[in-house]
């Protein structure tokens, strides 16, 4: 008879273990790699116009960025759009380039929406400096995504690109500025 008493709490036990698993599966970020490619361009001309309005003067100074896609999340007819970003500002010096500042792993938001000649950017939200960023990073992000950003993901260095971005060769030197 103790027996027959136990197959309901086991039951009980599955239930919750399958429900528990369906909704971490459920939360699951992920990364629509289709719309990513497809959006990148766009967000990274967005995110290069905005820094560009801090940019030092001089035609041989440019933002260049890398991005990490955490996840895509559907909102309706739109898209979110979760990475983290590293971003340093170049400038041409002789024969060589030097980073004059930048940021390193900044979690963005990008709201988008498909347009017949692509993605249009329509928001964006950056985590908040100091007590706020872990708050406005769990609040931007789903679970696992903000787990990913505060637990270090990020992108690859700007200064693998930059000299591509001035038309110049890979082994081009990039150095730090003094």
């Amino acid at each position: 008879m103790g027996n027959v008493k136990r197959w309901p709490v086991l039951a009980g036990v599955g239930v919750v273990v399958a429900a528990a698993g369906w909704w971490i599966v459920d939360e699951m970020p992920s990364v629509d790699e289709a719309v990513a490619r497809e959006a990148l361009p766009g967000i990274d001309g967005h995110l290069r116009a905005w820094l560009g309005t801090s940019a030092r003067s001089g035609a041989d100074v440019r933002w260049v960025c890398t991005q990490k896609v955490i996840e895509t999340r559907p909102d309706g007819e739109r898209v979110k759009i979760g990475l983290v970003a590293n971003c340093d500002e170049v400038a041409k010096e002789g024969d060589g380039l030097v980073t004059r500042g930048g940021f390193r792993r900044q979690p963005m938001v990008y709201l988008v929406e498909r347009t017949p000649s692509g993605y249009r950017v329509l928001d964006r939200k950056f985590a908040e400096d100091g007590a706020g960023y872990s708050p406005s990073v769990k609040a931007m992000f789903s679970w696992i995504g903000a787990r990913r950003v505060l637990d270090g993901i990020g992108p690859d260095d700007p200064r693998s690109l930059s000299p591509a971005a001035f038309g110049l060769p890979e082994n081009t030197p990039v150095r730090a500025w003094r």
